[in-house]
Formats: structure tokens, C-alpha cells, sequence
């Protein structure tokens, strides 16, 4: 039988359907922004499982009076529907809010895959490794930072001004890390409000930035140069290291005496 237009213009259409969603699977399986992409993709799955289901209610009766071609399309719409569903969950649902101790694994395995040249850090006043020296020993961020074994270690921090328990945390990295820089900015003229990290793979910087949203709890983004956020922090990053305050050695110095006193 000879195929009408209709059926060609119906086949073609929904061949450029599948290559549509095919590219928004795909762009949205490597980003973790929300989208409403994703509501199409539950959207179609559950019309097609109900679509097979009905189907198949219909032909309860008179199933051996249907081709092989109607069975197999019955079983495929309601199975492609389950995967499409499945699918769309596992690999598109994204989660950004997150706990301290859901955050560390995340921000973790980030840094693992790493070229080992060089990371840069968000830091504030470096309590997220914790307020004492025990505390930060016992850090899950900080052990696995120092594991990394990293060339340089850029860190953007506030100013310590006058309080020595900033100066012992500082101190301490400083001890443990030798080969970390920091600069500082001053927070009562300009704010990050933001934490996180950029690292590269492969020569490609990559980010993972977060904010807190309440206590315990932060909003985290990873992305890369290739995303108009991802841009953005790293060209403020690199803005706010160059105008920041660099401690004159004697200063770095002074922290790292205070740990052992």
C-alpha cells in the first residue's frame, strides 16, 4: 500500500520530534539547571503508557484477531512509556538543595576530576572547614582538598582584621598547604554571598558554586564557560583576585605561628 502524504508528512514530523528531545535529553542529562524540558519528557511518557494500556484494554478480547505488528506496537508503547518515565526521573530531575553532609560528596568528587595544576575557591572567612583546628583535621572537604595534592591552591577569603580565631584557621591551611594563596576582599564593600570552587578537566574550567539558603542547607549550581552563569563567576572570580588585597608574606607568617601557640 502506497504511503499518503499525510502518513509521510505524520513520519517526518515525528522524526523531527525525536531528534528535538533527543538534543534536550542530552543538553539537559550535562547541566544541572532546572528546565521545564523535563515535563514534555514525563508528559509524553505517560501519555504513551496510557495510550498502550487502553489499546491493549480494547484488544482484551479479540487479540488473536490482531497482526503481530498491533501486538508488538501495543508492548512497545507501554514499555517505552515506563522508560521514558524512568528515564526523565533518573537523569533530568535536578536536585540543588542540599544539607552539609549531602554537599561534601558533591563537592568531592567535583574536585577529584581535576587536572591537579591549579584550583580556585570562594571562600569567605574559611569556616565551612570548620572554626577550630580539630574541627577542620576532621573535615571531610578539607582532608580530601589536601589528598588532591593540587600545584596551587588560589583562595579568595575575606580579611582576617582582628580576629585570631580567623588567623588560626588561615594559619592552619597555610601549615598544611604550603602551596595555597589567598588574597582577600573586603565583605562590608563587596559581598560574594557566593562559596564554591573552579577547577579545569582538561583545560576547560568548570565550576561549582553554592549559597547558603538557611543553616546547614545550600543552593549548589555546577557548570562551565560554555553557560552564561558559568561565565559570569569565573570572569568575577578572576576580576576580584586581581583587585584583592595580597598579604605581604610576614602576615601569612604571623597566622601560621598562632597555630601552634
Amino acid at each position: 500500500m502506497l504511503l499518503t502524504d499525510s502518513t509521510i508528512l505524520l513520519a517526518v514530523a515525528s522524526i523531527c520530534f525525536g531528534a528535538l528531545l533527543g538534543v534536550a535529553g542530552n543538553k539537559l542529562s550535562h547541566s544541572m539547571e532546572k528546565s521545564w524540558w523535563k515535563y514534555l519528557f514525563y508528559a509524553l511518557g505517560v501519555i504513551t503508557f496510557i495510550y498502550g494500556v487502553v489499546l491493549a484494554w480494547l484488544m482484551r478480547t479479540t487479540i488473536l484477531d490482531f497482526s503481530r505488528i498491533d501486538l508488538y506496537a501495543v508492548v512497545l508503547a507501554i514499555v517505552s512509556g515506563i522508560l521514558m518515565v524512568v528515564f526523565t526521573k533518573r537523569n533530568l530531575e535536578v536536585k540543588n538543595i542540599f544539607a552539609t553532609n549531602e554537599l561534601d560528596p558533591i563537592i568531592n568528587d567535583f574536585t577529584s576530576k581535576a587536572d591537579k595544576k591549579e584550583i580556585k575557591l570562594f571562600g569567605g572567612d574559611l569556616n565551612f572547614f570548620g572554626n577550630s583546628v580539630t574541627e577542620i583535621d576532621g573535615n571531610k572537604q578539607y582532608i580530601h582538598l589536601r589528598a588532591q595534592h593540587f600545584n596551587r591552591i588560589l583562595i579568595l577569603c575575606e580579611s582576617p582584621k582582628n580576629g585570631v580565631e580567623t588567623k588560626i584557621r588561615y594559619g592552619k591551611i597555610l601549615k598544611d598547604m604550603p602551596n595555597t594563596e589567598l588574597r582577600f576582599y573586603n565583605p562590608d564593600r563587596a559581598d560574594l554571598k557566593v562559596r564554591g570552587r573552579i577547577i579545569e578537566i582538561q583545560g576547560v574550567p568548570k565550576l561549582l558554586m553554592y549559597n547558603k539558603i538557611q543553616s546547614r542547607v545550600y543552593r549548589a549550581l555546577e557548570t562551565d564557560i560554555a553557560n552564561s552563569n558559568g561565565v559570569l563567576y569565573n570572569n568575577i572570580w578572576n576580576l576580584v583576585w586581581e583587585l584583592a588585597l595580597k598579604p605581604e608574606q610576614s602576615e601569612l607568617d604571623s597566622y601560621k605561628i598562632l597555630v601552634h601557640s
